[in-house]
Order: structure tokens, then sequence, then C-alpha cells
């Protein structure tokens, strides 16, 4: 299995404050939050990148993904300020 990076971007002149998760297999940009603290937005936005793989797998394989039936994932900071998320749980 893959990790998950996400990394916080600020506000732009045209954008809002965001949050982009990335592995090998894809990447997804999301609006930050603010009803949500940080580590919140990061796992909310692996979270989100994993739906999307979820669905992508759906529609590509028909039925539903194994994707949806893993469990909790672990969260860390990295050095640099970058969250790094590991799927812990084996699929149910």
């Amino acid at each position: 299995m893959q990790a998950i990076e996400t990394r916080y971007f600020g506000p732009t002149n045209t954008l809002g404050s965001r949050i982009k998760a990335s592995c090998e297999r894809g990447s997804l940009t999301v609006q930050w939050d603010y009803g949500m603290g940080i580590e919140e937005n990061h796992r909310a936005a692996a979270a989100r990148l994993l739906a999307k793989f979820a669905q992508e797998d759906s529609a590509k394989y028909g039925g539903e993904s194994k994707v949806h039936h893993w469990g909790e994932f672990s969260t860390g900071t990295l050095p640099d300020g970058r969250f790094a998320h590991v799927l812990t749980g084996g699929i149910r």
C-alpha cells in the first residue's frame, strides 16, 4: 500500500487555502474547511483521495471497490510540515 502525503497551500489572490493529497496513484486538491482543525483537514483530504480511488475502481471494474473496506489510517507530521497517512487496517 502507498502512503498518502498531504500538503497545505496558503491563499492566493484568486484561490483560498487548500490541501493537496497525493500518492503514486494520483492526487486531489481540496479547499480548506475552516470548521475543522489542521490535522482534521489533512485527514479529510486523504480520505477524499481514497474516495476518489474507490469511485474510479467502481467505474472501471464494476461493483464496490475494496478501497471502501480499508480500516483506519495513521497520520503523522513530516519535518517539512507535510502530513503522511498510512492505512493501518486490513481489508474487512
